[in-house]
């Protein structure tokens, strides 16, 4: 169990983090999600679209299947294959296909029609819970629609989020993503939770790297234990 030595730190870096980072990015953004705020099965969808598959393409799928199905209800009663033709342009598109029916026709199950409208009035840990149990709904893919599509606090963590967290000792280096999550969404204020998200995800694209991180032009730098981080245990 972590300290609560440890998570006051922790908490202080958080806020350290966000400071250097929004100094560097000023308008936190996602060009994936942010056009489809406030509605939770497109941002499920999407969400389910980006998996293993870069912003770019999976967009791309996305766009191309409501062309071609104008409803999720469409997207729920059509032939597999006429989906999979749609999304081929994502890749992926056999297996995608079956997670996005299979939530789309679980979601009408739950409440009568393809929406997560029946959540509105649930608690964050209640929708959580709810999410997660949805076939190919991962924490990440449920944290993205609670924040974007619900508007609940909610702090997604991809391979990036994952891989800085490590890096500047927020976590333990054996820490799984699921445990970074659950340990992120503690330490971070609400209102700090999808902004900090997306300017991590952002420097870990344009500086953080996995495999050349440019260290020296980095705004985190004096708070990063690099390599050394994977080695600490903050247990």
């Amino acid at each position: 169990m972590i300290g609560v030595e440890i998570l006051s730190d922790n908490e202080k870096k958080i806020q350290d983090i966000y400071r250097l980072l929004k100094d560097q990015y000023p308008v936190p953004y996602s060009g994936l999600l942010e056009p489809k705020r406030e509605n939770p099965v497109d941002v499920l969808v999407a969400t389910i679209l980006s998996q293993a598959t870069n912003d770019t393409l999976s967009d791309r799928a996305f766009h191309a299947l409501k062309e071609a199905f104008p409803t999720w209800e469409m997207v729920a009663d059509a032939d597999p294959a006429s989906i999979e033709k749609a999304l081929a342009v994502g890749g992926l598109q056999k297996e995608k296909t079956k997670k996005i029916q299979g939530v789309l026709k679980k979601l009408r199950s739950d409440f009568g029609k393809v929406s997560l409208d029946g959540l509105a009035d649930k608690s964050p840990g209640e929708c959580f819970d709810y999410l997660v149990s949805l076939p190919g709904v991962g924490p990440k893919t449920a944290a993205c629609v609670m924040a974007f599509g619900l508007n609940m606090p909610a702090f997604p963590v991809d391979t990036h989020v994952h891989r800085l967290a490590k890096r500047l000792a927020l976590v333990p280096g054996n820490f799984t993503a699921e445990k970074t999550q659950r340990h992120l969404e503690e330490i971070t204020p609400d209102e700090l939770k999808m902004p900090l998200h997306l300017l991590l995800i952002r420097h870990g694209r344009e500086v953080c790297s996995s495999r050349r991180p440019k260290c020296s032009a980095c705004a985190l730098k004096d708070l990063c234990e690099g390599d050394e981080s994977s080695k600490k245990n903050l247990s």
